[in-house]
């Protein structure tokens, strides 16, 4: 079957675009991304929020600093940039090395002071994923509530989340901790390959409802939550 479809160019196609549209209509995440695309999200809709040059923006997984530099662009503002891995961290600091107001840090954000071991695979890290083939590095993990303390960090305009599972961990203790409250605009996106993704997206939402508003919801893509009453 697969050798005549190959032939027949224009019928595999057909098959090809219908399983295609199968995967938007039927898998929640790539429904998702297809809608987001469709709005040019990563352009339109994660720079769409009322900042200016006094503002404190937060990435948290900032990989290759695509979006502090998107949002340090576009508003002039602080950027805390947090990335655990040193050979992005060691690009980030080349590139904005003469930017005093982006700050980037060579640790990840959690509930905890800890040495984590995350796998790596084509620039994808995480605590949770072990593909085969990916490396294995040890990378220094901060707490985010002594971090905010230390640095005294009243409230945080944008925070901006994509660390590939460990959203969970971190949310629960933003939560938990009260500081939810200081978060005027939090971009997050969750992944739906940790054990129990669903439920704890849930839970972790029916608490954000308590003190923001969702915005905007592309599941497993992105989502934006604002404080109530901003």
């Amino acid at each position: 079957m697969k050798k005549f479809l190959k032939k027949n160019k224009t019928v595999y196609k057909f098959f090809s675009d219908l399983r295609e549209k199968l995967r938007i209509i039927y898998n929640t995440k790539t429904r998702s991304r297809f809608f987001w695309n469709l709005r040019n999200g990563d352009d339109n809709l994660s720079l769409d929020y009322p900042l200016n040059e006094n503002s404190v923006v937060f990435d948290v997984g900032s990989y290759k600093g695509i979006f502090t530099q998107k949002v340090y662009d576009c508003f002039n503002c602080y950027v805390y940039s947090f990335e655990p891995l040193e050979t992005y961290f060691n690009l980030l600091s080349k590139k904005f090395d003469n930017k005093k107001k982006v700050k980037i840090y060579n640790f990840g954000l959690l509930d905890m002071d800890e040495i984590a071991k995350f796998s790596n695979i084509d620039g994808s890290s995480s605590i949770y994923s072990r593909e085969e083939g990916s490396l294995e590095l040890e990378v220094t993990i901060k707490s985010f509530t002594n971090f905010v303390i230390d640095n005294s960090i009243n409230s945080i305009d944008l925070l901006y989340m994509n660390i590939e599972g460990s959203e969970y961990r971190l949310l629960n203790e933003i939560i938990n901790s009260g500081y939810i409250n200081n978060v005027k605009h939090l971009q997050v996106q969750f992944h739906n390959f940790v054990d129990g993704s669903k439920k704890k997206r849930s839970e972790i939402r029916k608490e954000l409802k308590k003190t923001h508003d969702c915005v905007f919801n592309f599941p497993f893509i992105w989502e934006r939550w604002d404080l109530k009453n901003n």
